[in-house]
This record gives C-alpha cells, sequence and structure tokens, in this order.
C-alpha cells in the first residue's frame, strides 16, 4: 500500500551487476594514470567491473566472475579479488546468492511513497513484473503496538497476512499487514494477490487518503533472509507504514523489509505559505 506524504524523502539504495568479464584496462596518460597507479588494486579492480555494468556489457543477473578468475586474470590474490566483489555490491550493483556467487543487480524498482495509487497496479502497468505470494494469514489480538499504532483497544481482533513480493522473478520485499478485522469482514475470501489498498477500497469502500510513513535500516531475521535469500542478519531496509482514510482513522499498519539493492524511493514534499526570499 502506499499513501501521501508531506515531507521530502528520496532513498536510493545500493546494488550490482555482470557478464563477459575481460581484464583489458583502460588506457590513460598524464595525471589520470598517476592517480590510477596509487589507487589499491581492488578499487581498480571495482571501477573496472562497474563500468562494464554501467555500459551494459555485463547484463542484469549475469554471473559476476569468481574470487579465483579476478585473481588469475588481474594478478591479485583472492582476498583482494573478494573486497572488490564486495565493494561492487555494496554500491548496490551487484547481488549476492549465497554459494551460487554473485549476480549483477536488476532495475531498481522505484516507489513513490506519496502516491495514494497501489504499488502492485502502478508496476503491473510498466515494463517491470511484479509478482504476489500469499506467506501466510491468520487472525491475530492486537498487541501495544497495534492499539496504539492503529488506535483501538488492546486485544481487538485483527486480520494479518504476510506477502513476498518478487520482481521480475527475484524476492525483492516482504510485507506483513494488519487491518481491524470488524471493519472488513471475510477479507480472506477474496484473493490477497492483489493490490490490498485497490481490494479494501473496491470491496469495502474504504480508500486510502494519508499515512505516515518511516524507512530505516536493520538485520533481516532469519525467515526474512530465507524468503529474500540472502543471509540472515543481512542488512535490508524497512518501511513502516500507517494509513488512514479520508476522516483519518487509522485501518491500516503494515511492515515491508527490501532487499537494499532493488530499492529506490521518492516523495514530493508539499510546500504550505509563501517561500522565503531567495
Amino acid at each position: 500500500m502506499e499513501f501521501s506524504l508531506l515531507h521530502s524523502l528520496v532513498y536510493t539504495s545500493t546494488c550490482c551487476r555482470p557478464t563477459n568479464f575481460c581484464a583489458r584496462q583502460a588506457d590513460m596518460s598524464g595525471p589520470e594514470a598517476n592517480d590510477q597507479e596509487k589507487r589499491p588494486a581492488f578499487l581498480k579492480v571495482a571501477s573496472h567491473i562497474r563500468n562494464q555494468i554501467r555500459s551494459g556489457e555485463l547484463a542484469e543477473h549475469a554471473a559476476l566472475p569468481s574470487e579465483r578468475t579476478i585473481g588469475e586474470r588481474f594478478g591479485i590474490s583472492r582476498m583482494t579479488a573478494r573486497r572488490a566483489l564486495i565493494a561492487v555490491e555494496m554500491e548496490g550493483l551487484a547481488y549476492s546468492a549465497g554459494r551460487r556467487g554473485r549476480f549483477v543487480s536488476p532495475k531498481r524498482l522505484t516507489y513513490d511513497i506519496s502516491r495514494t495509487v497501489s504499488l502492485t497496479a502502478d508496476v503491473d502497468g510498466g515494463s517491470q513484473e511484479l509478482e504476489v505470494e500469499v506467506l501466510a494469514k491468520k487472525t491475530v489480538q492486537a498487541d501495544g503496538l497495534l492499539a496504539e499504532k492503529l488506535r483501538i483497544d488492546r486485544d481487538e481482533a485483527l486480520f494479518e497476512y504476510t506477502r513476498l513480493f518478487l520482481l521480475n522473478g527475484l524476492p525483492a520485499f516482504i510485507e506483513v499487514e494488519y487491518v481491524v478485522a470488524k471493519w472488513f469482514p471475510g477479507l480472506f475470501n477474496h484473493d490477497l494477490q492483489q493490490s490490498t489498498t485497490l481490494l479494501l477500497e473496491r470491496a469495502y469502500g474504504t480508500q486510502s487518503c494519508s499515512g505516515d510513513i518511516t524507512i530505516r535500516m536493520r538485520a533481516l531475521q532469519e525467515d526474512e533472509a530465507r524468503h529474500l535469500g540472502l543471509p540472515t542478519y543481512h542488512a535490508g531496509i524497512e518501511l513502516e507504514q500507517v494509513i488512514c482514510d479520508a476522516t483519518e482513522r487509522p485501518f491500516c499498519y503494515g511492515r515491508q523489509i527490501w532487499r537494499g539493492e532493488l530499492a529506490k524511493f521518492t516523495a514530493r514534499a508539499l510546500v504550505r505559505g509563501e517561500r522565503p526570499g531567495l
């Protein structure tokens, strides 16, 4: 789900990309060549891979060369090769798939959190394919945190559902949402492999009009890491949101945990009153 936001926010996380890997070096002379000579070997290799990715020579989801291959081609140790690969991954140009190695990151999904349209519906209309898998759904009672977020009584019945979103076949983020059960009877009889923003509007007449959002970095828990194909405690981006209807009544609380290399969050600032003079 998405909603209006009155503050400016642009968050671009990091990630990477790979294919034919050649050890050719750029032909440089003069001061630039001297600067190149002074750079650590792992940074030179990382720069070479980065250029291949950005030029399109290494395609999305292509496998990056192994530490051994890089070491042999550049005449460096495997430790130095590993540092180069990690540097590329930390820039967001590549992602790790455990023992399978590292791969070129796909194009980031742009998530405009100031729009009221559904993320799922928005992506469906573009060039990227977003699939939704329902991992779990159940009825729970509101604890202290959920009661505060939704402004309801503690122990109020809530519908909780967990979904996995895949971007062009790659796990992108996990979402857990809670809605007040008495306001949306029979919700679990509907197909949850769609935009719940549009579902709640069409089936129950509840429109998302405003909300509060918080974005933070945190470590992935075991189940989250397993579904996203990442190591436990790997860094992820958490997006927390409370969505309100036209009367400013909160009706949905959700948390999304994203693979950092696939996320790009944007928002439009609404400035009220007169602007100060320049």
